[in-house]
């Protein structure tokens, strides 16, 4: 097992260990967070998909005539390249592999691939195959394999290359459909997820698909514009351990970090500057 995925893993089991054994019936526990560091973030952006990389932050923004990509810096929200998306399509989700940015578009059926330095277009995809009418939503690389979320209970595996579908996933809270599941991250051997119109994340076990915990993300709405939109975007910086969340149309973005070590090197007010928090 790889380190990560077993430091996760036994972090899980120290939090379940005490109470209830977890079964497929039982529902899953609900994390506090608290925030470590708050940077301010372009409230025009309507928050598709984030990555953290090399100490930026690439993000792309949806809607049709209004898509673009943007790769900033995380401390002071300064743009410093964007790249906007032809109007007719609505851009989505976006992973990182081998040096390329990849995109989902929503309704299209197609993702496109750009060099993740210079946002140059490179290339095009089909990420359904032909009659299907899965959505592209949030997109996630976990190292071998590409996650894609169509806004469903189910979560699709796609082999980098063609991009062909090898396999499914069904996400459940215990015995209940979890529906709606948006922007991904792979962090410690797990799916981190956002949920359409919730304020929680998902940590799912990408082996049986339950949720393992949730991230309860309330606290943050008290530091943010009052008109902000859903949470989504999860990025995570796997030097520092950082976890970045922020939102549609958010003001903020934020670095989290809960009571339990659910990742590797958890954060602390020691290791990330930002703005002073009381």
């Amino acid at each position: 097992m790889h380190p990560l995925r077993l430091a996760f893993a036994l972090a899980l089991c120290a939090l379940i260990a005490p109470g209830l054994a977890a079964t497929a019936s039982a529902r899953a526990m609900v994390l506090e967070c608290r925030v470590v560091a708050e940077f301010p973030h372009d409230p025009q952006t309507s928050t598709q998909g984030l990555i953290y990389s090399q100490g930026l932050l690439l993000e792309s923004s949806g809607g049709f005539g209004q898509s673009y990509l943007t790769i900033s810096e995380p401390e002071t929200g300064r743009r410093l390249l964007t790249r906007h998306i032809e109007g007719r399509y609505f851009a989505e989700g976006i992973a990182l592999h081998d040096n390329k940015l990849y995109m989902l578009t929503w309704l299209s059926g197609t993702g496109f691939i750009f060099d993740a330095q210079s946002l140059e277009l490179l290339a095009s995809f089909a990420y359904r195959a032909d009659g299907e009418t899965t959505e592209g939503w949030g997109l996630a690389h976990d190292g071998t394999r590409f996650i894609l979320s169509a806004g469903t209970d189910t979560l699709r595996f796609h082999r980098p290359g063609d991009f062909a579908r090898t396999g499914t996933l069904t996400v459940r809270d215990g015995d209940e459909p979890v529906r709606l599941l948006n922007e991904l991250e792979c962090v410690g051997g797990m799916i981190l997820a956002n949920v359409w119109k919730s304020d929680r994340l998902a940590i799912i076990d990408p082996q049986s698909g339950q949720v393992a915990a949730w991230i309860d993300l309330t606290p943050l709405r008290e530091r943010i514009a009052p008109e902000s939109g859903s949470a989504n975007g999860i990025a995570y910086d796997p030097e520092s351990g950082r976890l970045f969340v922020t939102g549609k149309h958010w003001d903020k973005l934020f670095v989290i970090e809960v009571d339990t070590a659910l990742w590797r090197m958890p954060v602390s007010r020691e290791t990330v500057s930002g703005t002073p928090l009381p």
